[in-house]
């Protein structure tokens, strides 16, 4: 186990290899990374269940949740964001203002 572990540290991960070389954003690399991880856990979680190891299976089944939940969250973008607060202001100028409550 020692010998696993010292030799480790001189090899560099695929994907981070692949990331420091890739012209995407950070976000877009986590995202891309949420997503192979969530593939990969989907598999032992499956090869887990075949086997009927469910001891094993639940926390693979958390995980893949996790990692796909991370992979597939929509993020809105910051100018968006100013409008709907926009909205919600004219809103509750609408709701305060009687002339227009509708009554």
């Amino acid at each position: 186990m020692d010998r696993r572990r010292a030799g480790a540290s001189s090899v560099t991960p695929v994907l981070v290899a692949e990331a420091n070389k890739s012209s995407k954003s950070f976000p877009e690399r986590q995202r891309e990374t949420a997503e192979y991880l969530a593939d990969m856990i989907l598999e032992f979680r499956n090869l887990a269940r075949s086997m009927q190891l469910y001891t094993v299976m639940v926390p693979l089944e958390y995980a893949y949740y996790e990692a796909f939940g991370f992979a597939n969250r929509v993020e809105v973008p910051a100018h968006e964001i100013e409008r709907i607060k926009v909205l919600a202001k004219a809103g509750a100028e609408m709701d305060s203002d009687p002339d227009r409550s509708g009554t």
